[in-house]
């Protein structure tokens, strides 16, 4: 048992340790990151299947990327462990290729295949015109590194038009002081799952969306 936070507030966190006992930190700031947990549904998935999950509630699959004993089931993603991968969009992609490509060959009356992940490099921005890029043993950062970082995510979009307002939005994003893409809401996600309640409540206190129903009526 490892230690965890029972609450939060303005002053600091209480901690209970692994031996049952409760203390105090006293904190001017404090920041949450305790990385992220898998969906809901993995949980339920594993419940009703009998598969297993990881500490971060990942579903283990096959290597076909089914669950046991459910071939007819397939799990890709954040929600899916499977060799120690990482949860980034590229494995997500090639998973969702890899379910589909078996799909079809099952149709043929063609047998699964194990996934292979095929692994093309990270890159990761990390300020204005910075970026860090990791591409088969090439390492770029600074300037280099953004342009990588630029053009790979351009090159992932769908259409013409979508990469051209895209790069157009980012440019102005970059040069300028906006920030307008990098702003998240955890209320789209249900929130931080791997809080404890109590401290949900505190830093969560309204679930999403903020706004009241609608009490409009219609008549037909």
């Amino acid at each position: 048992m490892h230690s965890r936070v029972v609450g939060v507030d303005a002053d600091g966190v209480d901690v209970l340790g692994a031996d049952g006992t409760e203390s105090r930190i006293e904190a001017h700031t404090t920041v949450w990151a305790a990385g992220v947990h898998a969906s809901p549904l993995a949980q339920l998935l594993a419940a009703q299947s009998g598969a297993t999950l990881d500490r971060a509630g990942r579903i283990e699959v096959t290597d076909d990327l089914s669950l046991p004993d459910h071939p007819e089931v397939f799990a890709i993603g954040d929600m899916a462990t499977y060799q120690h991968l990482p949860g980034v969009a590229e494995v997500a992609m090639q998973g969702g290729l890899h379910a589909a490509n078996t799909i079809a060959r099952r149709l043929d009356g063609k047998p699964s295949v194990a996934f292979t992940y095929r692994d093309v490099g990270t890159v990761a921005a990390i300020g204005r015109f910075r970026a860090i890029a990791s591409i088969r043993g090439l390492r770029l950062s600074g300037l280099a590194g953004w342009f990588v970082w630029f053009f790979v995510h351009l090159a992932f979009l769908s259409g013409y038009g979508n990469r051209l307002t895209t790069m157009l939005r980012w440019m102005r994003s970059m040069i300028g002081r906006g920030r307008a893409e990098r702003q998240f809401s955890t209320g789209h996600v249900g929130g931080d799952l791997s809080l404890p309640p109590s401290v949900r409540a505190i830093v969560q206190p309204t679930p999403f969306p903020n706004s009241p129903p609608s009490t409009s009526t219609s008549t037909s």
